[in-house]
């Protein structure tokens, strides 16, 4: 079956899809489009050119693995199903809790067992009986801890607990944050070869047209030279998109294992944000501030535990004294610490909970401020990626489309040569790099928003 000359032109066009289907219209000039290969056609070096790409030149990108395409909220779901993390601040928690229990209970009784003034020399040494005053003692003593102590002591424990679940709960959401942000970049990664993929492909034919137009004037061995390096940097790109699809899967293992090998989005979609995140922002449920108050609620909880020490615990002793030979004895003591120093020491203690309580106040405003800080940040890039994104659709790429369009009817006319089409076309393919970059810049400013302001990726 013979192949026509606007065939092959045709067929080249729709592999051409170096941009969004609205656009893929745009390379074709260069590229084998209809111009150049009907003003070549009579050309025998240029058909045995196109007979040689006359079947497809588009590189098929490999997915990674088989399976369903790995969405963001399925990343999310998995990230989360199993993390030792997460379960590490919840037996953390228990185990203060439990703590708390026993610190709410008065100290175990001590057994007191012994022999007392058991005489060593002397005519009555290693004698039990000899002497009146040697006996066999049995007892108990306890160190009574006040109940004020107890409770305060078990309230900071409990304080504690509280700190290590909010802990749990910040670490969740700093996981949705990476999981969201590798996938964004492996996303994005992915998206890029795509389209440098059918770039090199299509960049390779036109490649094939300019040299074999060379004798006949309609280009030159610098122009083909040009492409030349044109094709190798689109794949020295390809290549750096590769790399960056690795570290990004690399990342996103991390969270959910081999699972991150599944094959990827074709786009990076919108994500869609919280309503009215571009004019007020609540970050006062934030699980970072939650953190930060519970921390300062367990700093407040050792004050009062600094406090109450400063009453004395009172300790108390009993015992029985069996003296084989003469009367069997009974003793019973308290002892009672004396705090002669209390400025010097229980005072100091007092100081030292109350500085360390408002350090962790001063933290807790601190991340209130970066909280915001970051949501400021997080904001502007948003709005730079969507004015930029705005920017390229309707007034870079229109205006390319019209430039390299007067340049096709220019050459088409015998007025001018291909190398503004070429130049046209480097500047193109860098828009087309540049607006998948800032889909993704946009995206990943979406999920920094996202974890500011909510939990849950949507």
């Amino acid at each position: 079956m013979i192949t026509t000359n606007s065939q092959r032109a045709k067929r080249v066009t729709l592999r051409c899809t170096v941009v969004p289907a609205a656009r893929a219209s745009f390379v074709r000039g260069l590229l084998n489009a209809n111009a150049l290969v009907l003003l070549f056609a009579g050309m025998p070096s240029v058909a045995a050119a196109q007979a040689q790409h006359s079947g497809p030149t588009e590189h098929k990108v490999t997915p990674v693995a088989t399976g369903p395409t790995l969405s963001l909220k399925d990343a999310v779901s998995l990230a989360l199903g199993d993390q030792p993390t997460i379960e590490a601040f919840g037996r953390e928690a228990e185990a203060s809790e439990e703590a708390a229990v026993a610190a709410g209970t008065l100290p175990d009784p001590e057994l007191m067992v012994g022999v007392r003034d058991f005489p060593v020399t002397g005519n009555k040494a290693f004698s039990p009986t000899a002497d009146n005053f040697t006996m066999y003692m049995v007892g108990a003593m306890r160190e009574q801890v006040r109940r004020s102590t107890r409770v305060a002591e078990a309230s900071r424990l409990r304080a504690e607990a509280l700190v290590s679940r909010a802990q749990g709960t910040a670490q969740e959401r700093r996981i949705r944050r990476e999981v969201m942000m590798a996938w964004i970049n492996a996303v994005e990664a992915r998206a890029k070869q795509r389209l440098l993929d059918r770039l090199i492909a299509d960049l390779r034919v036109g490649h094939q047209v300019m040299e074999a137009v060379i004798p006949t004037g309609g280009s030159t061995p610098a122009l083909a030279l040009q492409m030349q390096a044109e094709i190798a940097l689109a794949q020295a790109r390809q290549t750096a998109a590769r790399g960056e699809e690795g570290r990004a899967r690399a990342d996103l293992a991390r969270w959910i294992g081999s699972l991150a090998k599944r094959p990827l989005p074709d786009v990076i979609p919108t994500l869609e944000l919280p309503p009215g995140i571009e004019t007020t922002a609540d970050l006062d449920d934030h699980p970072a501030v939650e953190v930060a108050e519970a921390q300062e609620q367990a700093a407040q909880r050792q004050v009062d535990v600094a406090r109450a020490e400063r009453n004395s615990n009172i300790s108390w002793s009993v015992s029985y004294g069996w003296r084989p030979e003469f009367g069997d004895l009974v003793t019973a003591q308290v002892t009672i610490p004396l705090q002669i120093n209390r400025a010097g020491r229980q005072n100091r203690r007092i100081a030292e909970a109350g500085a360390r309580a408002e350090a962790a106040r001063l933290r807790g405003q601190d991340t209130q401020r970066e909280l915001s800080g970051a949501y400021g940040a997080a904001l502007a890039q948003y709005k730079s990626a969507e004015a930029q994104l705005s920017i390229l659709s309707s007034q870079a790429i229109p205006s390319l489309e019209a430039s390299f369009a007067a340049a096709e009817a220019r050459y088409g006319a015998g007025q001018g040569t291909l190398e503004m089409p070429l130049t046209i076309i480097e500047r193109y393919v860098e828009t087309s790099v540049q607006a998948v970059e800032e889909r993704a810049r946009r995206a990943r400013a979406a999920a920094e928003l996202i974890y500011l302001t909510q939990d849950v990726a949507r």
